[in-house]
């Protein structure tokens, strides 16, 4: 999932990642973004090569941080308490982050013109950070230290746990995001309740 580091591709995505809040995706041009990196046009076709694509990549970016933390809990020692605190913190810092309400407040106000939308978004992003959960998951279960009739059921309920009412507040407008204490206690709830659900012994 991730690519190189590429000041040039950072560059790209930073300023696609703005003219989109800004403008909408029917409202950002290549053009712009090649104008806002600055990079020249070749240049971001070299990169990216349409904007179906870059929004995807915008997208998968986001995710970079989830997916990180699932690759560390996953080769380092399977305790479940830490690992399971370590991807519900990059989660929740991930979709409660400004940008990131912005982005799934456009990415729905433009499902009904651009209806591929929802498909690319949920292939480059969700997708892949539901697949390395249920992954993650899947060794604590082979280890016995949780057990699972679903993994992948229960990889939905950790993330569905972790956004419920309040994420969709944020997205309403009614709060602007969580404080440090809040996102705190909403992790330790939800890990709580999900390793009593499947047998972890304290």
């Amino acid at each position: 999932m991730s690519k190189p580091n590429n000041p040039k591709r950072q560059a790209i995505l930073d300023a696609a990642r703005q003219a989109f809040i800004a403008h909408g995706y029917s409202g950002t041009s290549m053009e712009a973004i090649a104008e806002a990196a600055p990079v020249s046009k070749p240049t971001l076709y070299n990169h990216f090569k349409g904007k179906q694509e870059l929004f995807a990549a915008v997208i998968e970016s986001q995710c970079e941080a989830v997916l990180s933390a699932l690759s560390s809990v996953q080769t380092g020692l399977r305790d479940p308490v830490a690992g399971l605190k370590a991807i519900a913190g990059a989660f929740v810092e991930l979709i409660y982050a400004d940008e990131a309400l912005q982005l799934y407040r456009l990415i729905i106000a433009e499902q009904k013109h651009f209806p591929e939308l929802g498909e690319l978004v949920y292939r480059s992003g969700p997708e892949p950070v539901l697949r390395q959960l249920s992954s993650y998951l899947a060794e604590l279960h082979a280890c016995g230290a949780l057990q699972f009739a679903d993994v992948e059921t229960s990889s939905r309920l950790f993330f569905g746990m972790l956004k419920g009412d309040e994420h969709l507040r944020c997205l309403l407008g009614l709060q602007s995001g969580l404080s440090v204490a809040a996102k705190q206690r909403l992790i330790d709830a939800v890990v709580s309740l999900f390793l009593k659900g499947h047998g972890h012994e304290a």
